[in-house]
């Protein structure tokens, strides 16, 4: 497998201040990267950077062999809050074929049909088809999240930048949108990077997590990374990884970080 996202001493800028400094890793084609930080600690700014959409920073990144802004058409990002005006009435379906119109370059009310008909496949892919009709704004947090990952999905992207995607939603709901993430990865072989509070859920998906608090503190396997001398640099003395069977949880005050296999 080839790299698709390379950093060297990558140091990113927000408004004139250091957002996060010399981070240097490689993600290869298909791996899946879980990034960890308090808040405030980056995570948002690095995403926005490999989606070419931030470009307030020195040292060196590729993305898929080029800089961020050349390599967009080939990103897609989904942040933490959806930004969809409640007041407009949308479809499900009219959510999702906007992907497809921003694509190709076009805003208008009638969507060809090919977009549609991807729409409604992508849906399908995702087992929420039968959504299409419903009001957005009528949907739960767990369905509105699939949804907004559909609508990522028609950009037919290589890399997915996913911001809290689990964040404020209850456990059931979590689980569901862990579901569609692992079969995204199973099936379209993706490179996704996933920021998170709760590692827990998605630990299963997790080829690589990283640690970040203004700066790089640790870049590894999940096994490597979820430690407690790792994760205490970052949270303090009281956090600590507890081994259940064959699975560490990584525990910090009412937050569990947790974790895999050691």
């Amino acid at each position: 497998m080839e790299n698709v996202i390379e950093a060297e001493d990558l140091t990113i800028t927000y408004n004139g201040k250091v957002a996060v400094k010399n981070l240097t890793f490689k993600l290869k084609e298909g791996e899946t990267l879980l990034l960890l930080g308090p808040n405030g600690a980056g995570k948002t700014t690095l995403l926005k950077v490999i989606a070419g959409i931030h470009s307030e920073y020195t040292g060196k990144i590729t993305v898929l062999g080029k800089s961020p802004r050349e390599s967009r058409g080939y990103v897609a990002y989904v942040p933490q809050t959806i930004t969809l005006n409640s007041e407009i009435p949308l479809t499900v379906l009219e959510v999702v074929t906007m992907g497809g119109l921003y694509k190709e370059g076009i805003v208008h009310f009638n969507v060809p049909s090919e977009i549609v008909k991807k729409s409604l496949e992508v849906l399908g892919f995702l087992g929420i088809k039968n959504l299409a009709n419903k009001p957005f704004r009528e949907l739960s947090g767990g369905q509105k999240q699939r949804v907004i990952i559909a609508r990522a999905l028609m950009s037919d992207p290589k890399i997915l930048l996913l911001d809290e995607p689990i964040s404020a939603l209850d456990p059931k709901a979590k689980a569901t949108v862990t579901s569609t993430l692992s079969k995204i990865k199973e099936e379209l072989n993706l490179t996704m990077i996933i920021t998170t509070h709760d590692v827990n859920p998605l630990i299963e998906i997790g080829d690589k997590v990283m640690l970040i608090n203004k700066k790089l503190v640790a870049f590894g396997s999940p096994e490597e990374v979820l430690r407690d001398e790792v994760i205490s640099t970052i949270y303090g003395p009281s956090s600590k990884t507890v081994k259940v069977g064959e699975r560490v949880y990584c525990i910090i005050g009412d937050v569990h970080l947790g974790g895999g296999k050691i």
